[in-house]
Order: structure tokens, then sequence, then C-alpha cells
């Protein structure tokens, strides 16, 4: 009884730290318009990646959290796949958003980062497939196409495939976030997430010729953004990590997909945008795609009454 009370908290913490982190993403149109005003989407990339690293270093070093860490026992492919696998997943995300739409470089996102999630939770993590989790992932994908329809320019070109690698390459990220979470601080998990950011933006920014001059010239309104958004990168990887630590794979990476929902209402909320009547159905289904697992659960509960 007391090792099922444990696993019901574990995963509804997990649960609960991915919940926010969609949430947290769904926030993401708010700060990118404000700095888009005064920079672009590759220098503010650059920005928020730097201030997280300045500020998870400042943590870090306050916390004291790099004396337990026994870096011998430490699996160094792990780490390194890890620190690469999510900046090389923003560098494949971006070129589909260049070249797609953003509705249909959205949907092979998370597309990709489903299926990758649902693979490697079956055939790395035995999480058992049953008919209320394969309902969950036939509505997400339902409600993820009506975000994306109409289907006329969703020809297999370089955006759509990138934003399916993306996708895969995030889906991947996120098995060793379940991986590491259990063996490393979770805040040196952040850390080098940062830095692996840092590298591929500033990369980033050399391939497009962007200069750091712009820098010199924004308001303060734009590094207080920069610094914020900076500081919530850090918060959003925290809870990935400990959301995956404990929970599914697959049905983490559907959680996730709300974020598609919290952005629509940011959206009608913060700048008046009324999403429409298909946008609010893809919601919806999304939301029915999080709550169909737990049927199993409450029809089990009936019985037993």
């Amino acid at each position: 009884m007391v090792q099922l009370i444990r696993i019901k908290m574990k995963k509804t913490l997990g649960f609960t730290s991915l919940f926010l982190a969609a949430m947290s993403f769904g926030s993401f149109g708010i700060w990118i318009r404000l700095l888009n005003k005064e920079i672009s989407i590759y220098q503010q990339i650059v920005l928020r990646n730097s201030f997280a690293l300045v500020i998870v270093v400042l943590i870090v070093l306050l916390t004291k959290q790099f004396k337990n860490i026994e870096w011998k026992k430490m699996k160094k492919l792990n780490l390194a796949l890890y620190i690469f696998l999510i900046p090389l997943a923003v560098i494949a995300y971006n070129i589909a958003m260049i070249n797609a739409k953003i509705a249909i470089a959205t949907f092979a996102f998370y597309v990709g980062t489903i299926l990758t999630g649902w693979f490697a939770g079956i055939f790395f993590y035995q999480e058992k497939l049953n008919r209320e989790k394969l309902l969950a992932l036939f509505f997400v994908i339902l409600g993820l196409g009506l975000f994306a329809y109409p289907f006329s320019n969703m020809s297999i070109n370089l955006g759509f495939i990138a934003g399916i690698v993306s996708g895969v390459l995030d889906g991947a990220a996120n098995i060793f976030r379940k991986d590491l979470a259990g063996k490393i601080s979770k805040l040196i998990l952040v850390l080098l997430t940062a830095i692996g950011g840092v590298f591929v933006s500033g990369i980033m920014m050399l391939y497009f010729k962007q200069s750091l001059y712009s820098f010199y010239t924004v308001s303060a309104t734009t590094w207080i953004v920069g610094a914020f958004f900076g500081f919530l990168l850090i918060v959003i990887n925290y809870l990935l990590l400990l959301g995956f630590q404990n929970f599914d794979l697959g049905l983490g990476s559907i959680v996730l997909s709300l974020e598609l929902l919290f952005a629509l209402i940011f959206g009608m909320i913060v700048f008046n945008e009324i999403p429409t009547s298909r946008e609010m159905l893809g919601g919806l289904l999304i939301l029915v795609a999080i709550v169909t697992p737990s049927l199993r659960l409450f029809l089990v509960r009936g019985e037993n009454r």
C-alpha cells in the first residue's frame, strides 16, 4: 500500500512538472514578440541563453553542487548526447520554422517528439501500452492535425523534414533527461544545457551574420525581458528533468503538447487573438488525450465501490 502511494506521488509530481513546463512553453510567444521589437530571433536565442548560463552558474556556485558529483562514474557519452541533442533540436526547429508554415513545423515537431517518446518508453523503459494509451496517441495526433490543417502546404519539403528531425532529437533528449535526472544534480544538468545553448546560439548568429553590436543599442526593457526569459529557461529545463524522471516518456510527451493550448490562451489574453473553432477543438482533443490514460484508474475504482 505504501509503495503504491509513493508511485502515485511520483507520477503526480512528474505530471505537475510537465504540465507547468507546457504552460511556460506556451508563454514563449509573449516574450519572443516583446524582444522581436528590437532584436532578431537568433539574437534573442543568444541573449536568453547567455542570461540562463550566468544565472545557473551563480545558483550552482551558491549551492556548491559541484562538490557532490562523482564525475568518474558518469557516462561521458550520455552527458555529451544530452548537452548537444537539445541545441541541435533547436537548430532543426528553427530551420523548420523558416522553411514551413508555423503550424506545419509545430505539427511535425510534436509528431516526432511524441512518437519517439512512445517508442523509447516501450523499448527502453518497458512502459506498458494499453488501449487507453493508444486512444490518447490517436487523440493527440488528431488534435495536432487540426492545428496544422489545411494540409495543402504540407509537402515533404525541408521545413517538414526538419520539424520531424527536431521532434525526434527532442524526444531523444527526453530519454537522457529521464536517465540522468536521478544520477546527477538537476542544477548541473541545467547548467550543461545552458552551456550547449550558448554554444549553438553563437554558431547560429555567426551563420546568419548577425552582429553583437545590436545589444548595445537596445532598451532596458529588452535586457529585463531577456533576463526573465533566461530564468524561465532554467525553470523549464529543471521541470522537464523532474517531470521525465517521475513520469512515462510517452504520456509525458503528450502532456508537453499542451503548449499549443496554453499558447492559444496566452494569445487571447495578452494579444486579444481569438482562436478559431478548429484550434479550440484541437486543444480539446489534446486535453482528452491527456485524460484518457486515467480512465482505467477511474473504472477500477468504480468497480471496487
